[in-house]
């Protein structure tokens, strides 16, 4: 963590010595879509692959404040559900620790990220097509949720469900790419997120059943930012 970290403060130094010395990018705005899961402790069994593939989608502004540095404040929703994956067993075994074993509704984040381009277009240098990028930043999420949870009465149960939501800090890891379109003033790309949550849960239930303590939402969109000046 501490190599990783001196890492990331010796390139960003880098890139802010090196601000005199590039053509400023213009700002972007950004439009995104595609598929995501949560990984969670009532989302599935992620280790057999059963899990919800869910729609997500979020718009972002860029601004360039260096050759390497630009910073991508972004708003999103991602839809959440946890599919209905578990064995009576493994259901008894939630309920019994009193937390919801499904649930169904949506994730909202915002964060702000600043993210290393590793190609940027420089003089004297040969100019890529394709640029390449990644980028770690913080932000804050709202679940809002319809919970499921049993109640066991002797060898009888009910489903009780009921609305619940979770507030709290998340940490954004994406890496991504891009191109310009000829005769275009924008650019289409591809961007992975993984928003992790050390602190909150994103889905409402705090029973250790994964290999990771945080809730993550994992995410992969495509992306089309039109320039703005």
């Amino acid at each position: 963590m501490n190599k990783a970290l001196v890492t990331v403060l010796f390139l960003f130094s880098f890139s802010i010595l090196t601000y005199g010395q590039y053509n400023r990018r213009p700002d972007k705005i950004g439009l995104g879509i595609g598929p995501s899961f949560l990984y969670g402790d009532n989302t599935g069994i992620h280790r057999e692959f059963q899990f919800k593939i869910m729609p997500v989608v979020s718009a972002d502004y860029t601004t360039s404040i260096s050759n390497f540095i630009d910073i991508k404040g972004t708003l999103g929703w991602q839809l959440i559900n946890s599919g209905d994956f578990y064995s009576e067993n493994l259901i008894e075994g939630i309920a019994a620790a009193g937390y919801p074993h499904a649930f169904q509704g949506s994730l909202l984040f915002a964060d702000v990220m600043p993210y290393y381009i590793f190609n940027p277009d420089r003089r004297g240098f040969v100019v890529s097509s394709f640029k390449f990028y990644s980028g770690l930043g913080v932000g804050v999420f709202h679940s809002m949720r319809t919970d499921k949870k049993r109640i066991y009465e002797g060898d009888n149960y009910i489903d009780l469900e009921y609305s619940d939501t979770n507030t709290n800090v998340y940490f954004p890891v994406r890496i991504g790419g891009y191109f310009r379109i000829p005769d275009t003033y924008g650019d289409i790309g591809f961007e992975g997120s993984l928003l992790v949550s050390p602190f909150g849960n994103m889905e409402g239930n705090s029973k250790q059943q994964k290999a990771s303590k945080a809730d993550m939402a994992v995410q992969l969109q495509v992306y089309y930012r039109f320039y703005l000046w």
